[in-house]
């Protein structure tokens, strides 16, 4: 079963990778651990890590996070493609404007002025829509950035509670085997007590894993712009 689980874990971290730069900073840096020597029943030494397990409503929260950051940047992309549009429109615009402005140069000087001014209009609306989509793309590289952080917390937290589990699931072994050399006629029993531990201690992440699984990536409707 904790085979299962590191699978699942594997799964969901692969899925994570918009940003492998900044989930690997996130990633090692949450990843501290204590290694403590402790004497087992033999009297030699053993040394084991000691991680903090988070809690399933921790790893569900921290997909849910990760999640709700990655619908943020289909959002601000959608909102690029709507500023892209406008200044596009803007341009065409503004290039009807200057045609007629040169046709009206041909006419009278009056004619030409108003055609001209109305031309300068056109064009400060460009500007103003390049702003628009240049405040627009900003935002998307920020809302990636978020993502790409929650999206490598979650990661970490699900290791956590992988490492925490196996940990527990060794020294459930251990146990065992202790109670099984004092009572060699209770080895069912202690194989029992094993299973039963091992459900335990994965039962929790592992509802709570995939309580909250789901694609990450972005769905094929959502436009990827290039370089405007």
């Amino acid at each position: 079963m904790h085979l299962n689980l590191l699978i699942v874990c594997a799964i969901v971290i692969k899925s994570t990778c918009g940003s492998s730069a900044i989930k690997r900073e996130i990633f090692f840096n949450n990843f501290n651990a204590e290694v403590h020597p402790v004497p087992n029943y033999h009297a030699e030494n053993y040394q084991y890590n000691k991680f903090t397990a988070p809690s399933p409503a921790e790893i569900a929260a921290a997909i849910s996070a990760a999640k709700e950051a990655s619908a943020n940047v289909i959002e601000a992309q959608h909102r690029v493609h709507l500023v892209k549009q406008d200044v596009l429109s803007q341009q065409k615009i503004a290039n009807q404007k200057e045609a007629a402005a040169a046709l009206a140069l041909q006419q009278t000087e009056a004619a030409a002025a108003v055609q001209r001014q109305q031309a300068s209009a056109a064009a400060h609306s460009v500007v103003l829509a390049q702003q628009r989509l240049a405040h627009a793309k900003s935002d998307v590289a920020e809302q990636q950035r978020i993502a790409a952080e929650k999206e490598a917390t979650a990661a970490s937290i699900i290791q956590r509670a992988a490492n925490a589990a196996a940990l527990q699931i060794q020294r459930t072994e251990k146990t065992a085997a202790k109670f099984a050399a004092i009572h060699n006629s209770g080895a069912a029993a202690a194989l029992k007590h094993i299973a039963a531990a091992k459900d335990a201690t994965l039962g929790a992440t592992s509802a709570a894993v995939h309580a909250s699984a789901g694609p990450w990536a972005y769905p094929p409707n959502v436009l990827h712009l290039s370089a405007w």
